[in-house]
């Protein structure tokens, strides 16, 4: 392992680790950026290195977030790739955390963008705005994942290699049992064809040799292409594709992406009558703060004086005073009663 490259070197690592893909995409675009910056071998990187790093990053006006994943990145790489010790660091002062403002199409935005969609693009967005499902978790869905009995979705491995359930909607069941006929009879030709093999995550694969080809593991939502007897599935990249294109044909002037779907869920279903607790649990959040956050995400609350009818200053005053009656003559009650 030592003859290895640092991406190598942390790819296996992070392997062992289980993190997650997109994870480990953004980790190896800082490190090729530290080397890059530094221009600095990484067996020489210390922790005078990535400090310097650190500063170069703020000089180069890359925000919190992002100074935060390139500090993750080289910690991971310290702690279980280089196996030495980053120390303690004397990094640049972090402008304070703000709150992002989410982006919630209406019911009538989310139609139309649907209405621009087919296939399997199509249903790909219901299940993600249905089930709550981020773009990954969505793709690698399996056949054996949609339970029409009990009307769940199973999740696997997803963000921070979590488990859990979700809903599957009723008006997408057609749909899907269409979607799992038509994924036998492609399995079907492509086992006569001599691919039809499935990756199986861990060692399933050795423990049951023939679980590969059975249709149960291969994915719902497949790829076009087969790559050395596996058919893979549809990558994030198709379907952001086609959900741009859609909302450009809808007109619709706010960024919306395939991620978007998932704010809509949380947003909508408490909307709906689901409490927090429940819409927390569905979208596999740890912190219910975080699943909060989309309580009131789609609109500003209260009432813009221009849209208050008009009144005269002794109707207000005279509100007023009678407002400021009750609550003496309360106050008087309550003294009583004491």
């Amino acid at each position: 392992m030592k003859n290895l490259g640092l991406i190598s070197r942390f790819h296996v690592a992070a392997s062992g680790r289980s993190l997650g893909r997109s994870t480990i995409r953004t980790y190896s675009f800082w490190l090729r950026k530290c080397w890059a910056d530094t221009q600095t071998p990484a067996s020489q990187w210390t922790g005078a290195t990535i400090e310097q790093w650190m500063h170069t990053l703020t000089q180069q006006s890359y925000g919190r977030v992002s100074r935060k994943q390139a500090l993750c990145a080289v910690k991971f790489v310290f702690d279980h790739v280089l196996k030495a010790d980053l120390g303690k660091l004397d990094l640049p002062p972090c402008p304070p955390e703000r709150q992002t403002l989410k982006t919630i199409p209406s019911r009538e935005e989310l139609s139309r963008i649907f209405a621009g969609l087919q296939g399997q693009p199509r249903l790909m967005a219901g299940v993600m705005y249905g089930a709550g499902l981020r773009v990954e978790e969505c793709c690698q869905l399996r056949v054996q994942d949609v339970d029409f009995e009990n009307r769940t979705i199973r999740v696997w491995s997803g963000k921070g290699d979590k488990h859990r359930l979700t809903l599957l909607p009723d008006s997408l069941v057609p749909s899907l049992e269409r979607q799992i006929r038509w994924r036998a009879a492609l399995h079907e030709r492509d086992t006569e064809e001599g691919a039809g093999f499935a990756d199986l995550p861990g060692r399933l694969a050795y423990k049951y040799p023939k679980a590969p080809r059975e249709l149960r593991w291969q994915y719902l939502f497949p790829s076009a292409r087969i790559v050395k007897q596996r058919r893979w599935h549809a990558v994030a990249a198709g379907i952001q594709k086609a959900m741009r294109k859609a909302v450009a044909d809808a007109g619709i002037q706010k960024r919306i992406t395939p991620h978007t779907l998932r704010h809509a869920f949380a947003t909508h279903a408490m909307r709906g009558g689901n409490d927090p607790r429940t819409v927390q649990e569905l979208l596999g959040h740890e912190s219910l703060e975080t699943t909060m956050i989309y309580l009131h995400a789609d609109a500003a609350r209260g009432i813009s004086p221009l849209d208050i009818p008009f009144r005269s200053h002794q109707q207000i005053n005279r509100q007023a005073d009678a407002i400021l009656r009750n609550e003496l003559q309360s106050n008087r009650l309550e003294n009583q009663l004491r």
